[in-house]
């Protein structure tokens, strides 16, 4: 495989690249600035893998206190790390770090001098550097929840949860305040939701997003609109309550499957593409049976002109989503976070997809990171495992070197292109 893989990679790592999925700050000048490497480096993945490693609550809140000295707080995470190097959070880490600082890899000896150079980093210009002249990314879809981003490095996914999850009374008034819209019955809520909507595509977003499955099964009903405004109506037992206190409200599944219904039905109008969470969730112990892809089959039956963009290969559930994906004509299989989840099912995965599953419905990268460092290794971590991949599949004689170039710049650009209804041009085939 070497020669091969190695002829495909070269040219897989030149590619440009659509990044389907991201959680950075909007605008580079909104990263935090009172912060260091060790502190920025656990605020997303790596911090879970450490505490599943051993490292307890107490000890990762210590980790994380950059007033105390950053060699001291690093010797107690040090085994927990180590323990975890290898595993994708950790190997992306360092792919990063040699990258950008030229640091062969993090550990005791390293820490304070990639500290050093971090510090640097937090001046204008970091964004560039690592999204476009190191990572060769065209556009990221940014899940931040801001429509004010940066036009030069992002594009939105609308995340709609807070229409059909609201936790508390606060909720309401928040979205009276964006759309401009008084909540005074359920039939304004529903209006509330479609001007937001709305008011999010005319200024960018391309997609819409449902991230449900950390707090509750994906497998959404048909209810009626009656049901549901009994359960909405109960708010207003509350509205009697002074404003300093935090008025929780729980409206259930009835109302979350409605609502949930209800904004499908609206992207169907507008042929638009919807993001789910699917599988594995970030953090420390949930119920993965949760996030099973399968539960959303009959919104994809009932929603045909919805594109579904099922994400993190499903993971564990990856063989659910070849199934899927094969049978469904308007369900996409994203690979974001994946890679870094686990590159060797990565590789089996999309091995068993691309003989199963149409390649124009896969697609091969979404950072998925909070801390802009890490997009770098984990896009290279992509480029690595599908390259692999691929260069299986031609020394078994299912394709050429050049089809295989192709249909990888296919999964990295040209799929999410479409998918997201981006306005740039195809990559040229060979």
């Amino acid at each position: 495989m070497g020669s091969v893989y190695n002829e495909i990679f070269n040219e897989v790592n030149k590619l440009e690249i659509i990044d389907s999925h991201e959680h950075l700050p909007h605008r580079e000048e909104a990263r935090e600035k009172n912060i260091d490497v060790l502190q920025e480096y656990l605020g997303h993945y790596m911090d879970s893998s450490l505490v599943s490693a051993g490292l307890s609550q107490a000890q990762l809140e210590m980790v994380k206190d950059h007033g105390r000295p950053i060699l001291e707080r690093w010797r107690i995470a040090e085994p927990y790390w180590d323990f975890s190097r290898h595993t994708g959070y950790g190997r992306a880490l360092d792919i990063s770090v040699k990258a950008i600082y030229d640091i062969e890899q993090i550990n005791g000896n390293t820490i304070e001098q990639l500290n050093e150079a971090f510090q640097k980093t937090l001046n204008p210009g970091h964004y560039k550097k690592v999204l476009k002249d190191l990572s060769k990314i065209k556009i990221s879809i940014n899940d931040a929840s801001n429509l004010d981003y940066d036009p030069a490095f992002f594009r939105a996914t609308l995340r709609m949860d807070e229409f059909i999850f609201p936790r508390s009374i606060d909720d309401f008034h928040l979205v009276a305040h964006e759309t401009g819209i008084s909540i005074c019955s359920f039939e304004d809520w529903l209006e509330a939701c479609e001007a937001y909507l709305d008011y999010a595509f005319a200024h960018g977003a391309v997609a819409l997003k449902c991230s449900l499955a950390y707090e509750r099964p994906l497998s959404f009903e048909r209810v009626t609109k009656g049901e549901a405004e009994a359960c909405f109506n109960r708010i207003f037992r509350t509205i009697h309550y002074p404003q300093w206190e935090l008025v929780p409200i729980e409206l259930g599944k009835t109302f979350q499957d409605y609502m949930l219904h209800y904004i499908l039905r609206l992207a169907n109008q507008r042929h638009l593409t919807f993001q789910f969470h699917t599988g594995l969730q970030e953090g420390n112990g949930n119920y993965i049976s949760n996030s099973n892809p399968e539960l959303l089959s009959n919104l994809f039956l009932e929603y045909p002109n919805v594109d579904f963009d099922v994400f993190h290969i499903g993971y564990p559930y990856q063989h659910v989503m070849s199934a899927l994906a094969k049978t469904f004509p308007n369900v996409y299989i994203d690979m974001c976070w994946a890679h870094i989840v686990s590159p060797a099912a990565c590789i089996q995965a999309l091995g068993e997809w691309l003989e199963s599953v149409p390649y124009d419905k896969i697609i091969a990268f979404g950072g998925d990171y909070k801390l802009v460092d890490g997009v770098y290794g984990h896009q290279y971590l992509a480029r690595m495992d599908v390259s692999r991949t691929l260069a299986m599949k031609v020394e078994e004689g299912l394709f050429g070197i050049e089809e295989a170039i192709n249909i990888a710049r296919r999964l990295f650009y040209d799929n999410p292109l479409k998918l997201f209804k981006l306005e740039y041009q195809s990559s040229p085939s060979l």
